[in-house]
């Protein structure tokens, strides 16, 4: 800033500035949220036979969000049945995690299946995304789960899915 503008700043008020110029360029995160029931309502339309759920606490804040578009539902009735899972952090003002499943399809492509973005990777989230999964994608013969070993995955697989395979 000094080179270009010949305006002298310390570290922090380049950084503030920066943050607060993002902020006017992506707006607030409390926006975001609040345009979640909207997004996925386009969504359910914009791809019919979509799942998509939105659970809220008792406040009415965000808790889990989880979607499996139609395309993806489609494409599972000619995949292996092999579920891959995993968790990830979401790395924003509100973190939260981001649950993933996907799959191989007959040519070896990966092929997404669903997602969801919940408060903890816990047992409750885990068993709340495998519920979702189950209603859109039901349950396939010789079906297995493919995942690290997180204690949650597996606890949540074997009450929703008894009896199904999990291998790490």
């Amino acid at each position: 800033m000094l080179s270009d503008r010949g305006v002298n700043l310390t570290y922090m008020q380049a950084w503030r500035a920066k943050e607060k110029a993002l902020e006017v360029l992506r707006g607030h995160p409390t926006d975001s949220y609040s345009c979640l029931p909207s997004y996925l309502y386009i969504l359910e339309k914009t791809y019919p036979g979509s799942v998509v759920k939105l659970q809220k606490t008792e406040d009415d804040c965000f808790l889990y969000a989880f979607v499996a578009l139609s395309m993806s539902i489609k494409g599972w009735e000619h995949c292996r049945p092999v579920l891959v899972v995993d968790g990830t952090f979401l790395k924003s003002a509100y973190r939260g995690i981001m649950l993933t499943t996907s799959t191989m399809d007959a040519i070896g492509s990966i092929l997404p299946l669903a997602y969801a973005v919940v408060d903890l990777e816990n047992d409750t989230s885990w068993k709340w995304f495998f519920v979702q999964f189950k209603q859109a994608y039901d349950k396939k013969p010789n079906m297995c789960v493919v995942s690290d070993q997180n204690e949650s995955i597996l606890k949540a697989t074997s009450t929703v899915y008894t009896g199904m395979p999990h291998y790490a």
